[in-house]
């Protein structure tokens, strides 16, 4: 009997048998498990992981490695790549995956094995940040970390069939949040890329068409993007343009029937939206987003 699957590494929708483990894909040619191509769990026996310290190996040298050439992710994080570039990562990274699942089932799946897994990830991580001297450096190496972590590393996970996919992430996104200061979420490839949407940015626009500026003009542009490709990326970012687009039309049109809307216009744009664009192009996004949290509550408070 065959089922409709897709090649976990072209993308490309294939039949696969249900009576094989392995089958070769007619489009790359590469082979694939057929529980993979089915989006099931693969089931290791116990008696099938042969050499638990090869298996460790693999995945210490490449955390090491996936950590060590980290620089500056969010760079090329943008819409209209996300698929292949999660699709590449994906694919890259497969063997620590597996040599991940070798390791759980070998630790009889259990909370140890686990947090053995954690381990390998957090070290790599605390052993990259070290090597930086200067405290700047340090705080931008772990934004760059914790982005790597939540919107590349956890989903890629997660989309992996095995079973020590759900209790590893979560257990993750624990120990990293409180190692590390963060406020990273369980995202998943889905959360992600259904976050990448359009919407009219109401304050922002309102704010520019008060002041006599351009629809189109330079400073809701890099607001949009940071909109889109950062603050939708986590789950607290989503929470956060959700809740803006709940209340953003009541507040624009309760300042534009205010008699001094062009003064509130330049103190939205002096106080919240200056300070947000010079922390975008400045590369302190984490500092932005506090600014845009703030925009909301002040703006709830004062017009809801």
């Amino acid at each position: 009997m065959f089922r409709e699957g897709t090649c976990p590494k072209c993308k490309e929708k294939i039949q696969v048998p249900d009576d094989h483990e392995t089958v070769r894909c007619m489009f790359c040619g590469e082979e694939i498990d057929v529980a993979e191509a089915l989006g099931e769990k693969k089931e290791i026996q116990i008696q099938d992981v042969q050499n638990l310290p090869m298996y460790e190996s693999v995945i210490e040298a490449r955390t090491a490695e996936l950590f060590a050439s980290c620089d500056n992710p969010l760079k090329e994080f943008k819409k209209s790549t996300f698929e292949d570039d999660f699709s590449n990562f994906y694919n890259a990274n497969r063997d620590l995956f597996e040599a991940m699942e070798m390791v759980y089932v070998g630790g009889g799946q259990s909370e140890e094995a686990a947090m053995q897994l954690t381990d390998y990830i957090m070290e790599a991580a605390r052993s990259e940040v070290a090597k930086e001297t200067k405290k700047s450096a340090k705080s931008q190496k772990q934004m760059d970390f914790n982005f790597l972590v939540s919107i590349q590393f956890i989903p890629a996970v997660r989309k992996y069939p095995a079973s020590f996919v759900e209790p590893f992430s979560e257990l993750l996104v624990k120990r990293w949040n409180e190692a590390f200061d963060a406020n990273i979420g369980l995202a998943s490839y889905d959360m992600i890329a259904g976050g990448f949407r359009k919407k009219l940015c109401y304050v922002t626009t309102a704010v520019c068409e008060g002041l006599g500026k351009e629809p189109d003009c330079p400073e809701l542009q890099i607001l949009k993007d940071y909109r889109d490709n950062y603050l939708e990326a986590t789950p607290e970012g989503h929470a956060l343009v959700e809740e803006y687009y709940d209340i953003a039309p009541t507040i624009v049109k309760r300042i534009q029937k205010s008699p001094d809307s062009a003064a509130l216009y330049r103190a939205l744009y002096q106080d919240y939206l200056t300070p947000c664009i010079e922390d975008i192009s400045a590369g302190r996004f984490e500092e932005c987003s506090a600014h845009y949290q703030d925009m909301v509550l002040s703006l709830k408070s004062r017009y809801m």
